[in-house]
């Protein structure tokens, strides 16, 4: 019995594991088998190629899912090989247009984000996977230029009024540069200038092939104009021979090529004898002349005294002893008399007729040194030179009257009186009668002898 009992269990256990063998069979079968797995958010799909997990990216019936190392799918923003996708509700790829809170983005039709370079390098994607047209881009410190249609720019290209050059890899060019033989220069800004240019409101000036005139002169539509060494344009000044008016227009300094010239000032530096004559007229003592007069007649007594009568010579030599006593009335008239003829009348002659030449000149166009020279002429003084030079012309005086020159740091004027003076080339290149102040600093007054 006890026999019959023990196998009677063992063969039941057989048979139980006989039985349970196809349906641990049959489970492994449906987990294996290709398609899909799961339900929502939990589902996998199982590879007919290989039974497995479908693992990364993978394109089901058309669509392209996302599963992890674990054949778990993934869902929103991946970015997988350096590409970014966003997979919907259900899995798949968003692919073209599609709005993602609240953003458009635009998709290739493989699920990738368009974004940057294209495959082609012609083209470029913005962070939002639409392409870039009409606009600047910076790309690692280097600007380029997309077209309207998208297309990279190279080569010359002008935008919004201003021109510029790109490589053949579309990168904008600064600086200097060869196109077919030929050296052309942009600014940093990549722009490329000819003509003028107005900075800040001051002017420049570059030529046709871009490069910017400095430290030198040029000639531009028939007018000379002087730039410094950063380019800028000179004005109402003077540089090497040349004078410049206000618009910048420089003009040789008349009678700069006559350099000999000055030798006549030397020659007319006489105008420092009228000085002498103020300090000696009263050294001069022209009153001595008169003193020698009286001399005379006691030479001349003799002559008389020839008829050696006794009687007479008292009676001559009565007159003869007074006469040297009005001889001293004589030298006091005569001491006024010969100081009139000192400086003051014959500088006063010659400063009237200077300022009546110089305001015959208003409204003439001219230089400063022009109008001097012209004002001096009219007094039968010739002389040309820089305004500094007229000082030699006479001396210095701190009470002046209209007629004398008024020299300046680079400019000549001529007095007018009541703080007015005629100036030349000083507003623009015409001749005025204005203040005395000016834009130069005054060094003094001179009076012309």
């Amino acid at each position: 019995m006890n026999f019959i009992e023990k196998h009677s269990k063992l063969l039941a256990v057989a048979l139980c594991l006989c039985a349970s063998g196809p349906v641990l069979s049959t489970v492994h079968a449906y987990e294996t088998q290709p398609g899909w797995h799961g339900e929502d958010a939990d589902r996998y799909y199982v590879l007919e190629s290989n039974r497995q997990r479908a693992t990364g990216l993978t394109e089901i019936d058309g669509d392209v899912y996302y599963f992890n190392g674990q054949g778990e799918m993934q869902f929103g923003w991946q970015n997988v090989s350096d590409k970014t996708y966003y997979f919907g509700k259900n899995g798949s790829a968003e692919t073209g247009e599609t709005t993602i809170q609240g953003t458009t983005y635009n998709f290739r039709q493989e699920g990738a984000l368009n974004q940057g370079w294209s495959e082609n390098g012609k083209n470029y994607y913005n962070d939002q996977g639409f392409l870039v047209t009409n606009q600047w881009i910076d790309h690692d410190g280097v600007k380029y230029y997309f077209d309207e249609n998208g297309n990279l720019v190279t080569g010359w290209v002008e935008l919004e009024g201003n021109r510029y050059y790109f490589d053949e890899n579309g990168a904008m060019v600064t600086g200097a540069f060869e196109v077919d033989g030929q050296t052309y220069t942009t600014g940093d800004d990549g722009v490329f200038r000819t003509g003028w240019v107005d900075v800040n409101g001051i002017k420049q000036y570059y030529d046709e092939n871009g490069n910017q005139i400095k430290n030198t002169f040029q000639d531009i539509e028939g007018q000379k104009y002087a730039f410094d060494e950063n380019g800028n344009m000179l004005t109402n000044t003077e540089k090497d021979g040349f004078t410049i008016d206000v618009n910048g227009v420089a003009t040789e300094t008349p009678v700069v090529d006559e350099a000999p010239v000055p030798a006549e000032p030397e020659t007319t530096t006489p105008a420092e004898t009228p000085v002498q004559p103020e300090e000696s007229a009263p050294e001069v003592s022209q009153p001595e002349q008169p003193v020698e007069t009286p001399v005379q007649p006691e030479e001349t007594t003799p002559e008389v005294s020839q008829p050696v009568e006794t009687p007479v010579q008292p009676e001559v030599s009565t007159p003869e002893v007074s006469q040297p006593v009005e001889t001293p009335v004589q030298p006091e008239v005569s001491t006024p008399e010969v100081s009139q003829p000192v400086q003051p009348e014959p500088s006063g002659s010659k400063a009237a007729g200077i300022i009546s030449a110089a305001l015959a000149q208003v409204g003439m166009t001219q230089d400063c040194t022009m109008l001097a020279t012209n004002a001096l002429a009219a007094v039968g003084i010739n002389f040309h030179g820089w305004p500094a030079d007229y000082a030699a012309l006479g001396s210095w005086t701190s009470n002046p009257i209209p007629g004398d020159l008024i020299i300046y740091s680079g400019h000549i004027a001529v007095y007018a009186g009541n703080g007015q003076a005629v100036h030349g080339g000083w507003y623009g290149s015409q001749t005025v009668l204005t203040t005395v102040e000016c834009d130069k600093a005054l060094i003094g007054y001179i009076r012309v002898a």
